[in-house]
C-alpha cells in the first residue's frame, strides 16, 4: 500500500503525523512524507538577504522534524521516505499522489507552519477535489467508531468498500447513517405563474418513499459490512444529510466520518453543494473522502489491500 502523508510542520499537522504513526498498516506499506516548501508572504516583504536567512532557518527546522518523524514511522515496520519539494501545496500534493500511485493521501486540517499553510479552504479541500485517490483529513491522533454516510451512490459504496478492505480503519463499530431529506416548504406553495402545490397525499407518498429508500440503502450497507466481518449498525434519520451526519457523529462519539463525493468542482459544486465539503468545515473528527470515479477518468481505482489481522 502506498500512503502519502503531507505535512507542513504545524501543530495541526501533528494529528496527521500521530495518526499515521499509530495505524497498523498492511505489511509492505510505503509511506511517502511530503512537505511542500513555498515562499511565505512575510518573506516576500523582507530584504533579499534577510528573506534567505529566514527561509533557511525555517527549512532547517522542518528537516529536523521530518528526520524525527521518519524514525517514528520506520519503527512501525513501514518503508519510509521523506522529502521537501518546492511548489504550490495543493496542486503539488495532488500531482505527487498521482506520480507515486498513492492509495491514500493523509493531510492535517489547518494552521500555519514554518514553510507552508495547509489552510483548510485553500489546500485540504482542493486536494480532495483533485487527488487521484481517497483523502483522509486527520483531526484526531487515533481511530475509533466510524460514521459512514450512505446514500446509495457510487461514491458512498466506494467509502464502504474502503472500510471493508482497509481493516485498520475499523477500530470501532461502523454506524451506517442514511438521511431522508424532507420536501422543501416551497414545494407546498402555489407561486403565480408556476405549477400548483403538491397535494397532501402525494407529498406523504414522496416522503415515505424517501424514507424507504434510505432504510434500504442503510440496511444493504450494514449487511455487506457484517458479511465482511465488520461490526455495523444502521441509523436512518429525517433531515438534511450534513445535519444528520453531524448529529450521528455527536451521538456515537465517532472519531472518523467516511463519505463519498460526487467529484463536482467549480460551478457544478457551487450549484449542487457538497456534503463532503460541508463536513470538512463543520466537524471536529477526522474525515475520509472518496471521490466518485467516472469511467472517463482513466485507470480504475487503486487496488485495496487487506490489513494484517
Amino acid at each position: 500500500m502506498n500512503v502519502l502523508l503531507a505535512t507542513d510542520g504545524s501543530a495541526s499537522a501533528e494529528s496527521a503525523e500521530a495518526l499515521v504513526s499509530a495505524i497498523p498498516w498492511p505489511e509492505g506499506t510505503h509511506i511517502e512524507v511530503l512537505c511542500v516548501d513555498q515562499l511565505l508572504e512575510a518573506e516576500v516583504d523582507l530584504p533579499l538577504d534577510r528573506a534567505a536567512a529566514s527561509h533557511a532557518a525555517a527549512r532547517a527546522e522542518i528537516e529536523g522534524r521530518l528526520a524525527a518523524l521518519t524514525q517514528r514511522l520506520v519503527a512501525t515496520g513501514c518503508a519510509v521516505r521523506a522529502r521537501i519539494v518546492f511548489g504550490r501545496p495543493a496542486s503539488t500534493i495532488a500531482a505527487e499522489a498521482g506520480q507515486l500511485d498513492s492509495d491514500l493521501v493523509v493531510v492535517g486540517s489547518h494552521d500555519r507552519g514554518p514553510l507552508a499553510s495547509f489552510a483548510l479552504g485553500s489546500v485540504a479541500a482542493e486536494v480532495v477535489d483533485h487527488a487521484p485517490c481517497p483523502v483522509l483529513i486527520a483531526r484526531r491522533s487515533s481511530l475509533g467508531p466510524i460514521v459512514l454516510g450512505q446514500d446509495g451512490s457510487a461514491g458512498a459504496r466506494q467509502a464502504e468498500d474502503l472500510i471493508m478492505k482497509w481493516r485498520f480503519l475499523a477500530r470501532g463499530p461502523v454506524h451506517v447513517v442514511s438521511a431522508s431529506p424532507l420536501i422543501p416548504p416551497w414545494y407546498m406553495t402555489v407561486d403565480a405563474g408556476m405549477s400548483p402545490a403538491m397535494d397532501g397525499d402525494l407529498i406523504q407518498e414522496v416522503i415515505d418513499e424517501r424514507r424507504a429508500a434510505s432504510r434500504r440503502a442503510a440496511a444493504a450497507s450494514v449487511t455487506r459490512l457484517l458479511e465482511a466481518g465488520v461490526r455495523a449498525n444502521a441509523l436512518v434519520r429525517d433531515g438534511q444529510p450534513v445535519d444528520v451526519l453531524l448529529d450521528a457523529i455527536a451521538e456515537t462519539g465517532a472519531s472518523l466520518v467516511a463519505v463519498g463525493s460526487r467529484g463536482n468542482t467549480g460551478i457544478a459544486r457551487l450549484l449542487l453543494g457538497s456534503v463532503a465539503r460541508s463536513l470538512l468545515y463543520r466537524t471536529t473528527c477526522s474525515v475520509l473522502i472518496t471521490r466518485e470515479k467516472k469511467p472517463a477518468e482513466g485507470k480504475p481505482g487503486p487496488e485495496l489491500t487487506a490489513a494484517r489481522a
